[in-house]
């Protein structure tokens, strides 16, 4: 043990554990290694359902290669269609942000070369690489400059670990990176921008500029890959002009130039208008009644939504990932030490406008999702400070506990379908397992060989479990101890899973349907049938019509 004297108050001091830096790098780099595994070995995809947010985007990628176009309608009669279009001029076009679509273009054609067009969907083997070498690509790199940047924090050498296991494992970053959802990839650029904007604090003001532009770049790409981060960007710009050299901030507006203009001509091309966006043409009539509120359908912030998306039991963030209320401690610890505020004011700043403009959105809870998919972007920021909170044993040990609820919780979430209503609350429990334990799992490369789901799942489930067993050892000493912490955080998970509340019939009915029509394991719709006659009301006798004649074993959803 090591005594450090306490940068605010001399007289004090905080035991620090002697950890060798050697063990921390290695706890370290298998908690890399399994995100990237995990990214590899599970496909993302639940076929033959193909989820509308992916289906979209990859069609205006095939569409661009293989018939040198932005509109969809061949690529939709193709590979299926959706409610995630745009209209313009009687054409459809996707109703997404073109960024991540434009960066999977190239990638689509190298990989032509050697394989085949899609035909089914998300389901060929072309969207499963293209997925693999663009999203899971940019977020495992990003989270290895996460990393980086926690190593070079004045904190014991355990922390770094245990946050980026939380960061890493425990929040829904784990899915959205091997998925071809836009949220995990702006994350991953708009860090990688300000981790740019950090390496280029150095004598040679070439460099400094040289990176600026590349920080802008990728700053730019991420606001046309996802509309809301814009104000994140512009905070981006104003900490690329608090920099050594004030004029780099001409560098970064250059290197954003590109993405911006790539927009306004994709929007004129396809909408008539470089400032008409996609989001302003909705070809389903609830999205563009949606987007008619407000200002692209942001209203006015509101408390009830902040709340939601902080702890309502199908969402919330400090629900699923408890960790996250170490944030505000770390924030207080960062401020007071002493060190150079300007990246504190600056992910202060980033987190907070960034939450309250997502809290003016009506439809905040993203329809079937996992957890609070709109407040992705911001999660490196968000864990940034947490780093600093783990000095103490006692800090330690309670975020110990709080890192192997949210890894084992999202472990569970993510071994079969994902994507859940706001109607099913605690889903890891009334959703996860109750498919899990009718063998439905999330589609894999040992599933696809044929394994059995135990066997499949064998080897993330072992993966996950050795980086939280080695990067709890690394932490030592904690209060609780090790073992009881670990404990601890696994406790109420166990007896929520034992003991899963009754979803309510909405639920319940989802459920049965979702399982009957995707899983390939209920196709007599049995298990919607024995939901379908518990309906006790007119309501819910009209519900379960509806979802005979839409999943039934004679509909094709």
């Amino acid at each position: 043990m090591l005594r450090k004297p306490d940068a605010r108050d001399p007289s004090r001091s905080v035991v620090r554990l002697s950890v060798p830096r050697d063990t921390a790098r290695r706890a370290t780099l298998l908690v890399l290694a399994t995100f990237g595994f995990l990214t590899v070995y599970f496909t993302g995809t639940f076929p033959p359902w193909a989820n509308p947010n992916e289906l979209s985007r990859f069609q205006t990628v095939v569409s661009m290669a293989e018939w040198k176009t932005f509109s969809i309608d061949r690529a939709v009669a193709l590979l299926g269609n959706h409610e995630d279009m745009a209209v313009s001029g009687g054409r459809f076009y996707s109703n997404k942000a073109p960024g991540l679509a434009f960066a999977a273009y190239p990638v689509y054609r190298l990989l032509r070369l050697a394989l085949p067009a899609p035909k089914e969907g998300t389901s060929d083997p072309i969207f499963y690489f293209v997925r693999l070498f663009t999203v899971s690509l940019a977020a495992a790199f990003a989270l290895v400059r996460f990393a980086a940047r926690l190593r070079e924090t004045r904190a014991t050498p355990s922390a770094a670990p245990l946050t980026i296991l939380a960061v890493a494992l425990g929040t829904s970053f784990l899915f959205y990176a091997r998925s071809f959802f836009s949220h995990a990839w702006t994350a991953s650029l708009l860090f990688l921008a300000w981790d740019l904007l950090r390496r280029g604090e150095e004598p040679s003001a070439r460099r400094r500029k040289a990176l600026a532009a590349a920080a802008g770049l990728l700053a730019g790409w991420a606001v046309i890959s996802e509309y809301n981060a814009a104000p994140v960007a512009v905070l981006l710009g104003l900490r690329a002009a608090a920099g050594p050299e004030r004029r780099r901030v001409a560098a970064f507006l250059l290197g954003a130039a590109p993405p911006v203009v790539a927009l306004l001509v994709y929007d004129t091309i396809c909408f008539g208008s470089p400032w008409t966006l996609s989001s302003a043409r909705e070809a389903a009539p609830e999205y563009a009644q949606l987007i008619q509120r407000g200002i692209f359908g942001f209203g006015m912030p509101s408390l009830r939504v902040a709340v939601a998306y902080l702890f309502d039991p199908a969402r919330g963030v400090l629900l699923f990932s408890p960790f996250f209320l170490w944030f505000f401690v770390g924030l207080a610890r960062w401020w007071g030490s002493g060190e150079e505020r300007t990246d504190c004011v600056f992910v202060i700043a980033t987190v907070a406008v960034y939450f309250v403009l997502l809290t003016a959105y009506p439809n905040w809870h993203g329809g079937w999702s996992l957890g609070s998919r709109y407040l992705l972007p911001v999660l490196f920021f968000a864990g940034l400070p947490i780093v600093r909170a783990l000095e103490t044993p006692l800090s330690r040990g309670l975020f110990l506990a709080a890192a192997a609820w949210s890894v084992a919780t999202h472990w569970l979430l993510t071994a079969s379908w994902v994507h859940f209503p706001i109607d099913l609350p605690w889903p890891a429990a009334t959703g996860s397992l109750w498919f899990v334990t009718r063998g439905w799992i999330a589609q894999n490369l040992a599933s696809l060989a044929g394994a059995r789901p135990w066997i499949a799942l064998a080897a993330p489930f072992g993966l996950t479990a050795a980086s939280l067993v080695v990067v709890a050892r690394a932490a030592r000493p904690t209060r609780p101890a090790v073992s009881v912490a670990v404990l601890a955080g696994l406790a109420p998970l166990l007896v929520l899973l034992l003991r899963p509340p009754e979803p309510a019939f909405a639920g319940r009915l989802w459920r049965a349907s979702v399982f009957g029509a995707f899983s390939g394991r209920d196709p007599g719709r049995e298990e919607l049938k024995a939901v379908a006659l518990e309906a006790s009301s007119p309501e819910e006798r009209r519900r379960a019509m509806w979802a005979w004649r839409v999943y039934g074993p004679r509909s094709s959803p």
